[in-house]
């Protein structure tokens, strides 16, 4: 994972290296649904309707997570 915090269990997460899927492209965003030791990925990408389009299995070191947590502002 490119200089990102450790992933876990439904983060989401953004494609930055093209994956030998073609139905993947790099800036893709999917949430992780499964963990695969040592470094690999399933990740869901959905459809506009909510839909599953596709899963995919991807490489730590091919996503950046995405933060979801909220930070305070004044």
């Amino acid at each position: 994972m490119a200089e990102g915090r450790q992933v876990k269990l439904l983060d989401m997460v953004a494609v930055l290296h093209r994956p030998n899927d073609p139905e993947i492209q790099q800036g893709d965003v999917g949430t992780i649904v499964e963990l695969l030791p040592p470094d690999a990925l399933e990740v869901e990408f959905l459809r506009r309707d909510g839909r599953t389009r596709h899963i995919g299995t991807l490489f730590t070191h091919d996503v950046l997570v995405l933060n979801r947590e909220r930070t305070r502002v004044a």
